[in-house]
C-alpha cells in the first residue's frame, strides 16, 4: 500500500518537477525572545518563560516558506518520501515528516540547485544508510542566496507575527483549534498544510501539524538540533510561540518536518539578527 502511494506521489511530483515554494518576505523589526540554550528547560508547564527575555533585532528582511514542506515538494527534489502518514486523497499536500535534520539540510541544497541558486550548505564526511539517507555529516552554512533552515530567532519572529501573546492569535486557548492541528483536533495524524487559519503575516501551521527543524549555528558537529512549534500529537501548550524541543540530527519521527528560508536582502545575504 505504501509503495503504491509513494509511486503515485513520485509520478505526480515528476509531472510538476519545478514545484515552487511560496515564500513570504518577513519585515525588519524586533521582538523579545527568551534565551534558547540547547538541552535546557526553557519554559514552565503553562508556557511562561523561566528566564529573562532578550531583544532580537532584524536589520535585514528574510524570506520564509508560507507552509511546511509537503510530501510532493520533498519527493520532487530528492526522489523519495520518508513520511509515515500517506493516506487520503491529498497525500502530496501533507507535510513531509519522519525526516531527520540531515534530510532537511539535503532538501535545502537540492531545492537551491533546482532553482539555480548556489547550495547554502556544505556537507563533509557524509555517511548514508541502506536507503540512501544521510546518517552523519559535518554541515557548514557557507552563506549565499540558497535555501536554508530558519534560525530559531527567525522562526519565532515569524510565528509571533507581531504578537507578544502565547499564540499568534492571542492567549485564548479555546481558539487554538482555528489555527493549529493539535492533539485535540488531529484525530492522531498530520493534516494537509494550509487547512487552518494563517497568522497575521500569512504563515500557516506555525503552531501544530508537525514540529519544524531549525538551524542552530552554535550546535556542535553531530549535536542536538532544535525544533519549534509543536505537532498534531502535542497539547496546545506545546504549540505556543515558545514551543520547543531538541533532538539528535538523525532522529526521525512522524511528528517532525520543516519549512525553508532564504535571505531576503540578496545584496547582503549573510546578514543575521542582532541580540541586544
Amino acid at each position: 500500500m505504501f509503495a503504491l502511494a509513494f509511486l503515485a506521489l513520485l509520478i505526480k511530483a515528476a509531472a510538476h518537477a519545478q514545484i515552487k515554494i511560496e515564500m513570504i518576505k518577513v519585515p525588519t523589526g524586533s521582538y523579545m525572545m527568551s534565551p534558547l540554550d540547547l538541552g535546557t528547560q526553557q519554559f514552565e508547564a503553562d508556557g511562561t518563560t523561566v528566564r529573562p527575555s532578550v531583544k532580537v533585532v532584524f536589520e535585514k528582511p528574510f524570506l520564509l516558506a508560507r507552509t511546511e514542506i509537503t510530501q510532493e515538494q520533498f519527493a520532487a527534489a530528492l526522489g523519495r518520501n520518508p513520511s509515515l502518514h500517506v493516506k487520503g486523497d491529498n497525500v502530496g499536500n501533507l507535510p513531509v515528516e519522519n525526516v531527520c535534520f540531515y534530510d532537511a539540510i539535503e532538501y535545502c541544497n537540492a531545492l537551491s540547485k533546482m532553482e539555480n541558486f548556489p547550495p547554502r550548505y556544505t556537507l563533509e564526511r557524509v555517511t548514508r544508510g541502506a536507503d540512501g539517507a544521510i546518517t552523519f555529516a559535518m554541515v557548514k552554512d557557507v552563506g549565499g542566496a540558497g535555501y536554508r533552515l530558519p534560525t530559531e530567532a527567525q522562526w519565532e519572529y515569524a510565528a509571533r507575527a507581531g504578537s507578544t501573546a502565547g499564540w499568534s492569535h492571542g492567549d485564548d486557548e479555546s481558539l487554538v483549534g482555528k489555527f493549529a492541528w493539535w492533539k485535540a483536533e488531529s484525530s492522531g495524524e498530520s493534516k494537509p498544510v494550509a487547512t487552518k487559519l494563517p497568522n497575521a503575516w500569512g504563515f500557516y501551521d506555525m503552531a501544530g501539524n508537525v514540529w519544524e527543524w531549525c538551524w542552530n549555528p552554535e550546535s556542535q558537529v553531530g549535536g542536538t538540533q532544535p525544533m519549534r512549534g509543536g505537532s498534531w500529537f502535542n497539547c496546545a501548550t506545546c504549540c505556543r510561540n515558545t514551543g520547543r524541543c531538541v533532538s539528535e540530527p538523525t532522529s526521525r519521527e512522524g511528528t517532525v518536518g520543516f519549512r525553508v528560508a532564504r535571505d531576503g536582502d540578496l545584496n547582503n545575504p549573510d546578514a543575521h539578527a542582532k541580540v541586544q
